[in-house]
């Protein structure tokens, strides 16, 4: 029976004259998917069209069964460490937080609505 998820991250994009290492290095925090400009969506097809931008996203670090508020939490005390350089990153950049709930039916976790 599969359990119910959240996948939430943060997530910085549209940044040029940044590498994503430098990002990592300011945030003191190892991404958890980056992706170049440029390169293809999908590396095994030629034909694949390209990424329109720079992307750099972290996650709490948590695993996808923590509960939305643990992991936010676990996110906030990550940025609040570094308070300034995400603001900077947030004043240059697009940033924001995305989050995707994968909720199963009959799992023992969720309500059934009918």
């Amino acid at each position: 029976m599969k359990k119910n998820e959240v996948d939430l991250r943060l997530i910085i994009c549209d940044f040029e004259g940044i590498s994503h290492d430098d990002i990592t290095k300011l945030a003191g925090v190892q991404p958890s998917y980056q992706r170049i400009k440029g390169t293809p969506r999908n590396s095994k097809s030629p034909a694949s069209p390209l990424w329109p931008n720079n992307l750099w996203s972290m996650d709490s670090g948590l695993g996808k069964h923590a509960d939305f508020e643990t992991q936010m939490n676990a996110l906030l005390d990550v940025i609040e460490g570094k308070k300034e350089v995400f603001k900077t990153f947030c004043t240059k950049y697009h940033c924001e937080f995305a989050c995707a709930l994968l909720v199963y039916r009959d799992n023992g976790e969720s309500s059934t609505f009918r």
